[in-house]
C-alpha cells in the first residue's frame, strides 16, 4: 500500500527485485516446459546451436536485431 503522498514505502521498494525474480523464474519454468502451443525457448546458447533452426530462416537475424532494439529502447537517438 502506498505511503504518504502516494509514494511507495521503502519496504515495498525492497520487495520489488524479489518479486521480479520469482515471476521471471515462474515464467521461464512454464515456457521451458514446452507443454503449450508456443515456440520453444532454446536451452543452448546461439553459438552452441540454440535458435539454429529459427536463424536459418530468411531475414531472421535482422528481425531479431530489430526486436532487441525495440526491447532495449534504442530508438536511434
Amino acid at each position: 500500500m502506498p505511503g504518504r503522498h502516494g509514494k511507495p514505502r521503502a519496504s515495498e521498494l525492497e520487495d520489488i527485485p524479489r518479486r521480479m525474480a520469482e515471476e521471471t523464474s515462474a515464467f521461464l519454468t512454464w515456457a521451458l516446459s514446452g507443454s503449450h502451443d508456443m515456440p520453444r525457448i532454446p536451452r543452448r546458447r546461439v553459438d552452441e546451436g540454440g535458435f539454429g533452426s529459427m536463424l536459418k530462416m530468411p531475414g531472421a537475424r535482422r528481425l531479431v536485431y530489430r526486436w532487441w532494439l525495440r526491447v532495449l529502447g534504442d530508438n536511434g537517438d
